[in-house]
């Protein structure tokens, strides 16, 4: 009788590893979104912010790979188009450019995503023509293999910006205010270029560990945010923080953002394999979910989710830059309601 009871007990404990369909409580859902509307529009939150207020003290949400929609669940990172995710409070963008025959079309990788700079630019234009008081910091960084090309990556970035003249900030000096950014692109130069045409990428204080095994490694990854997190925190306000929630590599981006078995919303949170009690140590910031005569299996957490939900609770109040793929609702909110007024 004992040993049945023990060989029950087992096969309860596996079958509730093999699945986490139920969801902890106290996790924000909304942080992660895999639809091509976040349900959340707030495209002037910085009209109301100081003009003296440094970029750098500012908390801003950004998008990992900004225009990488395209190429399945191992290339996509982002759901909303750029229109959208400006709209959606979006302000720090990831800018992936080939340089393919003297233009610059924007790829994730090998895989180039149905847009080109220009199509980058004319958006960031028009919303900044509709919302003069925001501003938005662009990284722009040379993505995959050259081809075809007369001139540098570096001239061809100035050919750009003659093209569109007014809409980047002039550099002023090394950490500028809102109030000198209001209205235009704040370039965070990740190429070489004999002149600067912005802030340069490599001075930022930044958490980018971008790979990813297998999905078991995804505490690793969030205890790296968390950290960085904290460092923010504690940090000199005029120096910039950029913390990516993002990463791939054994492990889908949109697992990473959401913890998901799949990408849709909703879906159902994958299971880790472990059970408490027995294993009650173990990942101590995921949810505990499906619990059943004492046992409860331990899912995994989303980046995204584990963020926001510690945002909202208040343990951080500056995160500097956070880069996002499939940034929600919540998670843009909780970002942005830490800027005080």
């Amino acid at each position: 009788m004992h040993l049945f009871y023990r060989s029950l007990s087992r096969i309860l404990a596996f079958l509730l590893a093999l699945t986490a369909t139920g969801m902890a409580a106290a996790i924000d859902r909304d942080a992660y979104s895999h639809n091509s509307d976040s349900g959340y529009r707030n495209p002037q939150w910085m009209s109301v912010l100081p003009d003296g207020r440094l970029l750098s003290e500012l908390n801003i949400p950004g998008t990992h790979d900004t225009m990488a929609r395209y190429g399945g669940d191992i290339a996509q990172t982002q759901s909303m188009d750029l229109m959208m995710q400006l709209n959606s409070g979006v302000r720090a963008l990831d800018i992936r450019c080939r340089h393919y025959y003297d233009k610059f079309t924007i790829h994730h990788g090998l895989i180039y995503q149905n847009a080109n700079f220009d199509d980058v630019l004319t958006t960031a234009r028009q919303f900044l023509q509709a919302n003069p008081r925001e501003t938005l910091l662009m990284r722009v960084k040379e993505e995959y293999n050259p081809e075809g090309n007369t001139r540098s990556f570096a001239d061809t970035f100035a050919d750009y910006a003659a093209r569109y003249p007014g809409l980047f900030w002039t550099y002023s000096g090394p950490t500028p205010t809102l109030g000198e950014a209001r209205g235009k692109i704040v370039v965070l130069q990740n190429f070489s270029a004999p002149q600067s045409w912005g802030l340069n990428y490599n001075n930022l204080i930044a958490q980018d560990d971008y790979s990813m095994g297998t999905n078991w490694d995804l505490y690793s990854k969030w205890t790296k945010v968390k950290n960085h997190l904290a460092a923010a925190v504690a940090g000199s306000n005029t120096s910039f923080y950029i913390n990516y929630l993002s990463a791939s590599g054994g492990s889908f981006p949109y697992f990473v953002a959401s913890g998901q078995s799949s990408p849709g919303n909703g879906a159902p949170l994958l299971s880790t394999g472990l059970t408490t009690p027995g294993f009650k140590s173990y990942y101590p910031d995921f949810p505990r979910v499906s619990c059943f005569i004492g046992i409860c299996t331990i899912a995994f957490e989303g980046t995204n989710m584990l963020t926001s939900e510690r945002l909202a609770a208040g343990s951080y109040r500056r995160t500097g830059i956070i880069m996002a793929d499939f940034p929600g609702r919540l998670l843009l909110q909780n970002i942005i309601n830490l800027n005080p007024r």
